[in-house]
């Protein structure tokens, strides 16, 4: 997908004094995710690290902006600000700079605007061209076949990026960044016809000169090296897209609307049809849970498409009844979810609802499995502040922080934002993924706020509120029963909001809203237990921090009376 030109782009290289590369590579990644963020640094496009497959203690930083005043922003940031300190104590043994840009490449089809689907770009090169200036005209019109086809993963599955971009000092060069998954996707793109237009025109003798440097992000620890669109959950990389599993082939006894709504398509068929549906439209993250009673058949779906394993990711949830039991009940229901799941491990296991006097033994008892290596990740789900500061207090995060939760799964949409809530949990290094992102669905789709979003862009209601929430780094995870819903629910990383869109979408909360959340969570926190329809136990003191999302985290705040935080 193209994106918005780029103004400024810069390819550094760097020589690292050998000893220094593990340092040199914790300095970096400060300054290629703060770079990312766009509350951050908002003029950054794109921060690559990769590694040179020829030289090993050669990097390339590849940057691009909207423009040079935003790169002298970026310039003066904390992030960068690392990076420089690093520099300045001698550590670097060469560095070389080159600078270009897109916005000189009429069309607007140079830059690709949406992030890769998955952070293992194994093989990467940059390719420097000089071009005969008579010839400049054919070799764009060569280049944006060869570009803009190289991005359809109908042609060109393995292709994480091409950018065209040109050098700003000498008009007739260009370069060329393109990042595989691995060497056999790479040489599977020089069997294409897009590319056999670039061949063609390199025999035809408009080529003066060429480069190559070859490179690669798998080796940089952490999987930050190549921007992605996946999240960093603890240790492990999930994707930003998921597909939800909620009411997939069965409706629980307990789920709202029950028992007033006609219930959806039910059994095995329905869940084998809808997961096979999901997997070949590319999902590739599913958001299971004990509550939605159909483990089982998802496992029996997936192992029948044939995906695997190691491509997908799984996530589950341990439900209130089992909480209630208790931690053996807990790791048992742990076992089961492997069993049903037949997954051999789970990305993420969570603690579905904070049941008052029982989560903290259940996330402990979650820490236990994955000390035990049945899960790779733990965490939580619609906690408030409160109930994660129970769980620290409580020691529950283990030595340093090892066992923090590494995400909260609240709901999240222009609806019900609530951005004290969300801004905490960014502070504290927690991810935030969002359920019911699409609201109540084609009725609540019809604010005039969204219908106006969606008119102005060109896009479906559905992608407008998917990308609110992806590019705020906040996951979604979807769901639909039809094939062609699923395709329209996954596109939204080829596209931007603005600013001014973003602001509009997350105004938009009101307080009846926020407190019809509060009834529910008082409901729910109970569901399902002996205890349930009780009152929450007594008052509590809530804090909130300001509710600015990226600031500082500032003194806390106060609390309704109901002992609810008052969010804005």
């Amino acid at each position: 997908m193209a994106g918005p030109p780029v103004g400024l782009g810069v390819l550094v290289s760097v020589d690292i004094k050998e000893d220094r590369i593990e340092d040199f590579l914790k300095a970096m990644r400060v300054d290629a995710l703060g770079s990312r963020d766009k509350s951050l640094d908002p003029g950054c496009l794109r921060f690559d690290v990769l590694r040179s497959r020829e030289v090993p203690n050669r990097f390339f930083f590849y940057e691009a902006y909207t423009g040079a005043d935003t790169h002298a922003q970026h310039r003066e940031t904390a992030h960068f600000k690392v990076w420089g300190d690093f520099k300045a104590t001698g550590a670097v043994e060469k560095q070389e700079v080159v600078k270009l840009d897109t916005a000189s490449i009429p069309g607007g089809w140079a830059f690709q605007a949406d992030s890769a689907p998955s952070s293992r770009a194994r093989s990467a090169v940059f390719v420097t061209a000089d071009i005969k200036a008579d010839r400049i005209d054919d070799f764009l019109k060569v280049m944006e076949v060869d570009v803009t086809k190289s991005r359809d993963k109908a042609l060109d599955p393995g292709c994480l990026r091409f950018d065209l971009l040109r050098y700003q000092e000498q008009p007739n060069r260009f370069m060329f960044y393109e990042a595989y998954l691995d060497d056999d996707t790479a040489a599977q793109h020089k069997t294409t016809d897009h590319y056999k237009a670039w061949a063609d025109f390199k025999a035809s003798g408009g080529v003066e000169s060429q480069t190559v440097l070859k490179a690669e992000a798998a080796s940089i620890p952490g999987g930050w090296g190549f921007q992605a669109s996946v999240a960093q959950v603890g240790s492990i990389e999930m994707p930003l897209l998921g597909f939800g599993t909620y009411k997939v082939g069965a409706l629980p006894a307990s789920a709202s609307g029950a028992t007033d709504a006609p219930p959806p398509p039910s059994g095995p068929e329905v869940c084998n049809q809808v997961i096979k549906d999901a997997l070949q439209t590319g999902y590739r993250m599913f958001d299971c849970a004990q509550f939605y009673m159909n483990e089982a058949w998802i496992g029996d779906a997936w192992r029948a498409a044939g995906v695997p394993r190691e491509s997908l990711f799984f996530s589950s949830k341990v439900w209130n009844d089992t909480i209630y039991k208790g931690p053996d009940a807990v790791k048992a229901q742990v076992d089961k979810a492997l069993a049903e799941l037949q997954c051999g491990y789970i990305d993420l296991m969570l603690v579905h609802w904070p049941v008052p006097g029982k989560h903290v033994a259940a996330y402990n008892a979650l820490r236990e499995c994955k000390a035990a290596g049945k899960v790779k990740e733990i965490g939580i789900s619609n906690y408030t502040i409160e109930d994660y500061e129970e769980l620290k207090a409580a020691g529950a995060f283990g030595n340093a922080g090892a066992d923090r939760p590494t995400m909260n799964q609240i709901e999240v949409n222009p609806l019900l934002f609530r951005k004290k809530t969300i801004g905490f949990f960014k502070q504290e290094g927690v991810h935030v993924q969002s359920y019911r992102g699409l609201m109540n669905g084609p009725k609540a789709w019809e604010h005039p706020a969204v219908k106006e979003v969606s008119t102005e862009i060109g896009r479906t209601p559905s992608q407008v509120l998917g990308r609110f929430l992806v590019q705020q780094g906040i996951s979604h995870v979807p769901k639909a029963s039809a094939a062609s819903r699923m395709a329209q629910n996954a596109e939204v990383f080829g596209f931007e909001l603005s600013a001014a869109q973003m602001e509009k979408l997350s105004g938009l909360t009101t307080p009846e809203a926020l407190e019809n959340f509060k009834a529910l969570y008082a409901k729910c926190i109970w569901r399902d237990t002996p205890q349930a329809g009780d009152p929450l136990l007594g008052e509590r003191t809530l804090a909130e921090p300001a509710v600015n999302l990226h600031s500082q985290r500032p003194p806390l705040g106060t609390c309704s009376a109901a002992g609810f935080p008052q969010e804005a």
